[in-house]
């Protein structure tokens, strides 16, 4: 059984990631509209329990980190993982944002340390 925190992305298993936080947000129309004189919201609401994950490795090379740069690279990829909503793995359709990682330069050449990543339902 695969464990609850890893993903596959694109159909590249990725490496079990070092935190993994999500997090599940409400998609509001362009109508919605929170009012200055008052204070309250005219909420129009599209869709509920858009799924986010955010992701982050410890991860040793810059190879790593370019395997899993590539599986991004699309503007919508097919990710399975834990549906925790649903109590299930699944598949879901979702982009890729905010990717960062870090990495020191050292006598042997460059060595990463993070690579940090958000993927959102579409």
């Amino acid at each position: 059984m695969a464990s609850e925190a890893q993903i596959s992305v694109g159909g590249v298993l990725f490496p079990t990631p070092s935190e993994y936080t999500v997090n599940f947000e409400d998609l509001d129309s362009e109508e919605s509209k929170r009012y200055i004189s008052t204070g309250k919201l005219n909420r129009k609401r599209i869709r509920g329990e858009v799924m986010k994950i955010s992701l982050s490795y410890k991860l040793n090379t810059l190879t790593d980190i370019n395997t899993m740069l590539d599986a991004l690279k699309p503007v919508t990829i097919s990710v399975e993982l834990f549906l925790p909503n649903e109590g299930v793995r699944g598949t879901k359709t979702m982009y890729a944002n905010k990717k960062s990682f870090k990495y020191k330069q050292t006598k042997a050449g460059k060595k990463a340390e993070s690579f940090s990543f958000d993927l959102t339902e579409v």
